[in-house]
């Protein structure tokens, strides 16, 4: 990560923070970026004495927030008020383009069931044409070779690759769900809502790195001088 981009995502996690009260649930995603505003909040809860609860999308927010002092609750128990997440890709239309991480499946439950949900990117991450896209997919490791084929032959990919570990562990990359990520590149996306639900509909596709069906609220994006709010 360069100075330019943790400046930008510092930013926009600052005003973020800003939306955060005593005593909220609030739903954190997966990312470098979340974990910058989990610092910026946990900043926060320190100097102010607050206390926040959090409900994680992932083993790796779990760890990393709770050492940084929030208290961890289950989603099947609380609702959070709003999640704070990041996003690989904003689109023109607000629907985001997730999963670089490998948690677009956690990431999806708790920003749906949050009552609404706040997306925090650096400048760099909002797109102004849906062209040349990459748009993970989890899969269960069964059908990872049909997904793959459907995914080229009924949805036009022009490139669909398994994900495997880059150094360390070989082999696929696994989610904590389990299952494979495959990422399918496509030109263009004219309609990322009608892609989103299409796709739900192929055996053995678990979840997309589209996310059209519920869209954020608000999409902070940082800059080296300020903030946008969209």
């Amino acid at each position: 990560m360069t100075e330019d981009s943790l400046s930008m995502k510092l930013n926009a996690a600052r005003e973020a923070a800003r939306h955060v009260r005593d005593g909220m649930v609030v739903g954190l995603g997966s990312g470098t970026t979340v974990k910058i505003f989990i610092d910026v909040l946990a900043e926060r809860v320190r100097q102010e004495n607050l206390t926040i609860f959090f409900v994680s999308s992932s083993i790796d927010t779990s760890l990393y927030a709770a050492g940084k002092g929030l208290l961890e609750v289950p989603l099947h128990e609380y609702t959070p008020e709003v999640s704070f997440d990041g996003a690989d890709t904003v689109l023109p239309d607000r629907s985001l383009i997730k999963g670089g991480g490998g948690c677009l499946l956690r990431e999806k439950i708790v920003d749906y069931y949050s009552k609404e949900y706040v997306v925090i990117v650096d400048a760099t991450k909002v797109a102004e044409t849906p062209r040349n896209l990459n748009v993970p997919v989890e899969v269960h490791p069964q059908a990872f070779k049909k997904v793959m084929e459907e995914l080229r032959k009924s949805y036009g990919a022009v490139n669909v690759t398994l994900r495997t570990y880059e150094k360390g562990k070989l082999g696929p990359v696994l989610t904590d769900n389990g299952n494979f990520i495959l990422d399918a590149l496509f030109d263009e996306l004219k309609d990322p809502l009608r892609l989103e639900l299409s796709l739900k509909s192929v055996p053995g596709l678990i979840e997309t790195g589209i996310f059209s069906v519920k869209k954020p609220s608000k999409i902070i994006v940082g800059y080296l001088h300020g903030v946008q709010v969209i």
